[in-house]
């Protein structure tokens, strides 16, 4: 005897009023353990404040809003879904500038432009800024200073063979290229990592660059930490403290090998190749020395620090600007770059091949002016305000540029604003680079 029609629907209704109500059971008795989701996410605890004021111009209702769709029963299961469904079916990574490539491999917008020239700023102002930093060099010199660029790989000129179909057509000329043609005519201390990646691609016993992630990896890190100390040893003449290498462990990746995929909140792992991460001691001896070095920098030299530890051969007074930021945001003064100069042995910048279309982030035009006695034009000018808010309040309405920026500020132990706050003005600065 077939049950009646009445009783299917009961139950088609029943199942689909309870799946309803289950997200609202869930954010109240939080009877299942959800994985949080990786970068910037409201907490479903955090409430927007309540005022006359907010209740009356919208605010509070907004933040309510915002906070409740943030925290919805079962929301970070229902966007990992929606994230593994664009990137399995279209290739599609939800990850601020992050584009997928062929076999799986990942990589930024800022570096594939880098590769095929379209950022390339022309040889006339490249040369202008080697002729800067010739003088910058010479200066230092006579004080006993030493000046020392260092050149970080990118991803897209390392794993070309794996870069997404693009309309673009490679140029003839590249910042990166045309810097370093200039620099072997120069007298200026450089370590290109870049072309010594590239070398030893397919020799290294180890991936030197991670398939899910952006930077180099750390066991990539390790290898180049070694070779700056050499260097360095070289180009000053001392003899630094000694990294001993205990064992190497291989793995899946993670940290920073798997830093792009983690942002993108998946539901299942990518797969990568065995990755090997060392175990590295730094022997204790009084009788090395351990210079003082001021490290203009980006996000490579997070790395060196954290994989290869390469604070332990410098003096404890050494500092990492990262863009010649300081922590609260602002640019360091001419006056704090004296100091910091006379300060410091060894001054160095550090930067990846995509990130030399803004050299020293500012530093080698405050340094040569200071040496000169005049004033760079970015110093007599002030950052537009409404900009500057403009470009903040984008940052915040983005959840995939937010989630990649809590990231950062997590690693360098600042506040989700700072962090905020130093990509913006970071994004001014490229503006302004296009505009001159």
């Amino acid at each position: 005897m077939k049950a009646p029609a009445s009783i299917y629907q009961t139950a088609l209704y029943t199942i689909l009023l309870c799946l309803l109500f289950l997200p609202l059971f869930e954010i109240t008795t939080g009877f299942i353990k959800v994985k949080k989701l990786d970068g910037a996410y409201e907490n479903k605890d955090t409430l927007p404040t309540f005022s006359v004021k907010n209740w009356l111009n919208g605010t509070y209702q907004f933040q309510k809003e915002k906070t409740v769709n943030d925290s919805f029963g079962f929301r970070n299961i229902y966007v990992r879904i929606n994230n593994q469904v664009d990137y399995s079916l279209f290739n599609l990574p939800h990850a601020n500038e992050i584009v997928g490539g062929q076999d799986g491999y990942l990589f930024e917008t800022h570096y594939i432009d880098g590769y095929y020239g379209n950022d390339f700023l022309g040889t006339v102002s490249i040369n202008r800024t080697i002729e800067k930093l010739k003088f910058i060099n010479d200066t230092l010199a006579k004080l006993n200073k030493t000046l020392l660029l260092v050149i970080t790989p990118s991803k897209a000129l390392f794993y070309p063979e794996y870069l997404p179909d693009d309309p673009y057509t490679l140029r003839d000329s590249t910042n990166y290229y045309t810097y370093l043609r200039l620099l072997d005519k120069s007298p200026l201390h450089y370590i290109d990592f870049n072309n010594y990646f590239i070398a030893n691609k397919y020799t290294s016993k180890y991936p030197l660059e991670p398939k899910n992630g952006i930077h180099w990896s750390m066991y990539g890190a390790a290898i180049a930490g070694d070779s700056l100390i050499k260097y360095i040893e070289t180009v000053r003449h001392i003899h630094m403290p000694k990294a001993i290498w205990k064992n190497t462990i291989v793995r899946s990746d993670t940290g920073y090998d798997n830093d792009v995929e983690t942002t993108m909140n998946l539901l299942f792992n990518l797969k990568s190749p065995l990755m090997a991460y060392p175990n590295i001691e730094f022997e204790n001896d009084i009788t090395k020395t351990k210079p003082n070095v001021m490290t203009v920098g980006d996000s490579y030299y997070w790395q060196l620090l954290s994989s290869y530890n390469i604070g332990h051969c410098f003096s404890p007074d050494s500092k990492f600007w990262y863009y010649f930021f300081k922590p609260d945001h602002s640019r360091l003064s001419r006056s704090e770059v004296k100091d910091e100069i006379n300060k410091n042995d060894l001054i160095m910048i550090l930067a990846t091949a995509h990130n030399y279309i803004n050299l020293g982030w500012g530093f080698i035009d405050t340094a040569y002016c200071m040496f000169k006695g005049t004033y760079p034009n970015h110093i007599k000018s002030t950052i537009p305000s409404e900009r500057l808010a403009e470009i903040k309040e984008g940052i915040k309405t983005d959840n995939e540029w937010l989630q990649q920026i809590e990231i950062s500020a997590k690693e360098r132990g600042i506040s989700l604003d700072s962090a905020i706050n130093i990509n913006a003005l970071w994004m001014i600065g490229q503006e302004n680079n296009r505009k001159n």
